[in-house]
C-alpha cells in the first residue's frame, strides 16, 4: 500500500511545479489516508485492498481521480452498501430510476431513457457520468465483494426511505 501511495504522490508533485506540486502531494496523501480509514472502518475491508480497486478503476489523473465526487463519505445517508450485486438488485426491485434532470422516470440507471421532452423536439438524455452527474439526487451504491461503488440515478422503491 505505502508503494502505491508514493507513486501517487509523485504523480502529484509532478503535475505541477515547485511547492504547488508539493502541496498537491500532501494533500492526496492526506485525502487517500482519510478516505481508506473511513471506508476500511465502515466496510471492514482492508485498507489495501480498497486502495488498489480504486487504481483498478482509475483511468486519469490521481489528483482528478480522488476527489468526493467519486470516493463519498461511505457513512452518508446517500450511500448504499450491499455484501453483493444480488442484494442489491433485491433491494432495487423493479428496476426504475427517477432521473435527476427531467424527473421521469427511467429504466436505465445511468442514462434517462423516460421520454420526457425537454423542449421542442429534445428528449432528455441526462447522463449521469456527466459534468453535473447526479445533480445532488441520486444515490451511490457500493458492493462490498466486489469492491466497487458508483453513482446511479435513484430508485424509485428508495425514494420513500432516502427523501
Amino acid at each position: 500500500m505505502e508503494q502505491i501511495i508514493e507513486k501517487l504522490k509523485d504523480e502529484a508533485r509532478r503535475s505541477w511545479d515547485g511547492e504547488l506540486g508539493v502541496q498537491r502531494a500532501i494533500d492526496l496523501e492526506r485525502y487517500l489516508r482519510g478516505k481508506l480509514e473511513e471506508y476500511s472502518r465502515s466496510l471492514k475491508i482492508d485498507q489495501e485492498e480498497i486502495l488498489k480497486s480504486w487504481e483498478e478503476d482509475r483511468t486519469y489523473s490521481a489528483i482528478n481521480y480522488y476527489q468526493e465526487a467519486n470516493q463519498p463519505s461511505i457513512e452518508s445517508e446517500k450511500v448504499m452498501v450491499f455484501n453483493n450485486v444480488e442484494e442489491m438488485l433485491q433491494a432495487i426491485g423493479d428496476k426504475r430510476f427517477r432521473c435527476p434532470s427531467c424527473g421521469g422516470v427511467s429504466t436505465n440507471p445511468y442514462s434517462c431513457n423516460s421520454g420526457e421532452e425537454m423542449s421542442k423536439g429534445k428528449v432528455c438524455d441526462w447522463k449521469v457520468g456527466g459534468l453535473f452527474g447526479d445533480l445532488g439526487k441520486g444515490v451511490y451504491v457500493y458492493v462490498k465483494d466486489q469492491l466497487k461503488g458508483e453513482t446511479i440515478f435513484m430508485p424509485i422503491s428508495w425514494e420513500k426511505v432516502n427523501a
